[in-house]
């Protein structure tokens, strides 16, 4: 890491012009692009009115600057889709979750941050974990893309008045109080490669064992390197085996129905008694079981069973695991299509927009979660201080206390991305919790997902789409092999 560090320095420093296809600086496309005084940004929906005073004030403040700022609002989840389809006519700077910016950079949709002083406040601000996935390649050099600003994980909403903290705690837990009230115990937001991470990504309580690799080393300036890959140890099958008999309880997990997952956490419907979000959901969440009823807690833990251990020599009935969750940060990026004139100011203003104190200010009026080393400290002082309710305080800190049992999302290439979210992996891994067979684009078939050997290859056909975004010929002799 600290090889990476003096690297994006030096490239800093020295400011290497690049080349992209429209012309333009630093790898900009902003050849005849105009400079009419107005610096946009684009921001999350919820963010918009904070940051637009904060950009007011910043240039009040300073005359120097030269620029008016507009910010708005969007839907964070879109711009990155939103950008790639017409770069001209987005923000100069704009938000995206960290996982685009490969994506972003291969199709020359953004600049890279050049400015010495900005690097170092990201460096040195930022846990190592999101300095491995803010940066991509430029010509065959690594740039830092992103600035993080916000930090993000999935966790737990639960309903207060059916479930207590203790139940809460564990999946058996839930699924208890869930007997109780004659319903589900738990849904998730949508069946993706992202909110079901829980299972995949899940850890060992006792020591934080998984053996799930994903992309692990990738890097993005050794031709497309897509690093090492595993989700066929006899772990993950344990937990999809327990998976399994929990979505298979009357009382277990479920699928969100068509009505979506806050209509059946609803507290006139009582179709589910919790669900697997993320911040994003938590006005939702309030509106479904209100602010009083609404609980927030951790991912809860789950006991592998004898069953769920079965033939496996890797895993023991009674391990207790955590269910996990990407844990990644939301980032300011520069639009390849800004004017070039633009291009210090930008990075000026990124510098302030993503300082500690503005990330704490942007906290206690948005509920966004600071993406600093240690802002923990800073979220338990406000709440000491009587400055946000137990639920916006529990928002924060379990997110916080979440990014223990997760990784960031470690796409630092668009191609990566892709493989991952879009090549059928998810729909395969949807197909074994429902012990459903599986059919590929390609030459095989996976006919059940009952039986260890169906499991088996169901995860291999996983491994096998993350690394190669199409599915093999045919099976290897024996599982699990590499893919």
């Amino acid at each position: 890491m600290k090889r990476l560090i003096v690297f994006l320095l030096a490239i800093a420093m020295i400011a290497v012009p690049l080349v992209g296809c429209g012309g333009g600086n630093e790898g900009g496309n902003d050849a005849g692009a105009k400079d009419d005084g107005l610096i946009r940004v684009w921001v999350g929906e919820e963010s918009a009115e904070f940051y637009q005073k904060t950009c007011d004030e910043y240039v009040a403040a300073h005359p120097e600057f030269g620029y008016k700022i507009e910010v708005k609002g969007m839907d964070t989840g879109s711009i990155a889709g939103t950008i790639t389809n017409d770069p001209t006519a987005a923000a100069d700077i704009y938000t995206v979750a960290h996982d685009n910016i490969g994506k972003l950079a291969s199709t020359q949709c953004a600049k890279p941050i050049t400015d010495e002083t900005l690097i170092a406040q990201v460096l040195a601000d930022n846990p190592e974990s999101f300095r491995k996935v803010i940066y991509s390649n430029l010509n065959g050099t690594t740039y830092l893309y992103g600035v993080p600003y916000i930090s993000q994980a999935l966790f737990l909403y639960y309903n207060k008045s059916m479930v207590t903290e203790e139940q809460a705690k564990s999946f058996e837990g839930l699924r208890e109080a869930a007997a109780a009230a004659g319903t589900k115990a738990i849904t998730v937001t949508g069946d993706d490669g992202f909110n079901m991470s829980f299972a995949l990504l899940a850890q060992r309580v006792s020591d934080h064992g998984t053996s799930v690799k994903i992309y692990e080393g990738a890097d993005p300036a050794s031709g497309g390197s897509k690093g090492e890959s595993n989700c066929q140890g006899d772990d993950t099958v344990a937990i999809y085996r327990w998976l399994q008999a929990f979505a298979a309880d009357p009382n277990g997990f479920k699928w969100a129905s068509s009505d979506g997952w806050d209509a059946d956490l609803d507290k006139s419907n009582l179709g589910v008694l919790a669900v697997i979000g993320g911040a994003w959901h938590y006005n939702t969440a309030k509106a479904a079981l209100g602010e009083t009823n609404l609980g927030i807690a951790l991912i809860p833990t789950f006991t592998l069973t004898a069953e769920s251990v079965e033939g496996l020599s890797g895993v023991s009935a009674g391990e207790v695991y955590r269910g996990g969750s990407f844990a990644d940060c939301k980032c300011f990026m520069i639009n390849a299509y800004s004017a070039a004139s633009k291009y210090a100011k930008e990075q000026e203003l990124i510098m302030y927009l993503s300082s500690k104190d503005v990330q704490n200010a942007s906290y206690l009026e948005c509920m966004n979660v600071p993406a600093y080393v240690g802002a923990a400290d800073f979220i338990k002082q406000c709440y000491d201080q009587g400055k946000v309710t137990e639920s916006q305080y529990n928002l924060a800190a379990m997110q916080v206390s979440m990014a223990e049992w997760g990784i960031p999302q470690p796409f630092v290439t668009g191609t990566l991305n892709t493989y991952y979210y879009s090549k059928n992996a998810p729909a395969v891994l949807r197909a074994i919790v429902d012990k459903t067979s599986f059919p590929t684009s390609g030459d095989i078939i996976i006919p059940e997902t009952t039986s260890l050997e169906g499991i088996r290859k169901a995860l291999y056909l996983v491994e096998y789409l993350w690394m190669h975004g199409v599915a093999p010929k045919d099976f290897p002799a024996s599982l699990p092999d590499k893919a």
